[in-house]
């Protein structure tokens, strides 16, 4: 149990689970067929299963004491996280792959940001860049997973998933934070210090709902905005508490926060 236990942690569940649910409700809502729908899931759970393995393999060094790692912990093995980075990502792109050659290419890069970030842009002043291109990419991803062309109003709010995106980057960094510095990581978040960076995140949060708000249609939901408005409130305050914990249900209370909006954008 030890063992499935650490293999499902090495996959970063909650993100992975959250970008699959994500996917499939814009490609149904796009759309597209519950078959889509199911293709689009298994092609996020893939390609980010095969990056948060691949996150926690490179970091196996400044992840050292940090024993709930499954890595480090021992629960499981490096050759064990290498198999799964591959099989992932082979069943990521494989699922991409028969919705269209688009969404095949729009998997592709999604996968090659992560790859990157974990290569070494999280340690440097743009490591919200690739994080917040993933995001602006999800929306894209769905409609080309339902064969069905971009509307205006979703290519908007793609432009719009970019200060999101790149708060939720910074809100997710944030709970790493003081590790970060220890091992002379040098991201945007270490380089811009505790203060200013919850400060950013309140304000690129606070720009993107404002867009949100102002772009949706008429006819998009105003119960779902608000949802998103009074999630996005308590992510950031969750972002703020001192327990590493907290804060990262930070950025994944934002991360759903901006889901509810968008989903209220797309149904309208």
């Amino acid at each position: 149990m030890a063992h499935l236990a650490g293999l499902l942690r090495l996959a970063h569940p909650l993100p992975t689970l959250l970008n699959a649910i994500i996917a499939a409700a814009l490609t149904t809502t796009a759309g597209g067929s519950s078959t889509q729908a199911a293709l689009a899931a298994i092609t996020m759970l893939g390609i980010h299963t095969s990056i948060g393995a691949m996150n926690d393999l490179l970091d196996q060094a400044s992840d050292s004491g940090r024993v709930e790692k499954p890595l480090v912990g021992g629960s499981v093995t490096p050759s064990e996280a290498r198999v799964m980075v591959v099989i992932a990502a082979t069943a990521g792109l494989a699922a991409a792959s028969a919705l269209s050659a688009t969404s095949l290419a729009i998997a592709a890069a999604g996968a090659i940001l992560g790859y990157l970030y974990n290569a070494g842009i999280k340690r440097t002043p743009i490591s919200f860049l690739p994080f917040a291109l993933g995001v602006a990419l999800i929306p894209v991803f769905a409609w080309s997973a339902a064969g069905a062309q971009l509307p205006a109003a979703i290519a908007t709010l793609c432009l719009i998933a970019l200060p999101g995106g790149s708060a939720l980057a910074l809100q997710n960094a944030l709970a790493d934070r003081e590790l970060d510095k220890s091992v002379g990581a040098n991201g945007a978040v270490v380089r811009l210090g505790h203060q200013r960076t919850i400060l950013l995140i309140a304000l690129l949060h606070s720009f993107t709902y404002l867009l949100l708000l102002v772009s949706a249609p008429t006819t998009a939901s105003p119960v779902l905005l608000a949802v998103g408005g009074l999630l996005l409130a308590v992510g950031v305050t969750l972002s703020t508490r001192v327990s590493r914990g907290l804060r990262q249900r930070g950025w994944e209370v934002s991360a759903l926060a901006l889901a509810c909006c968008a989903i209220a954008i797309s149904l309208s």
